[in-house]
């Protein structure tokens, strides 16, 4: 018989926090509160099985597939803290 674990995952007050379980339907529950991603993960060689998204439900409320992002496509770049050499010199002189 194979033993599966369920790695719940959420975000709260702006940081990230994880239980896990072993208890499935304990993982669906505190899955489904907290709007979360559960991870189910078994095997000798921890093989994970499923990632599903809480906060994305079918019409019948049940889990979707969570699905891979493109990070890269959600690239940021801070601002600059600091105007470049030339627009400050140029504003200066302006003033």
């Amino acid at each position: 018989m194979r033993k599966s674990s369920y790695l719940v995952i959420w975000w709260m007050a702006q940081a990230p926090h994880a239980a896990l379980f072993e208890d499935r339907v304990a993982a669906e529950a505190a899955a489904s509160v907290r709007n979360a991603l559960m991870i189910t993960v078994s095997g000798q060689d921890a093989k994970v099985e499923s990632v599903l998204d809480w906060y994305r439900r079918t019409e019948s409320g049940d889990p979707m597939p969570a699905e891979w992002r493109d990070i890269l496509g959600q690239l940021r770049v801070p601002w600059p803290s600091r105007k470049p050499k030339a627009q400050a010199t140029a504003a200066a002189a302006t003033a």
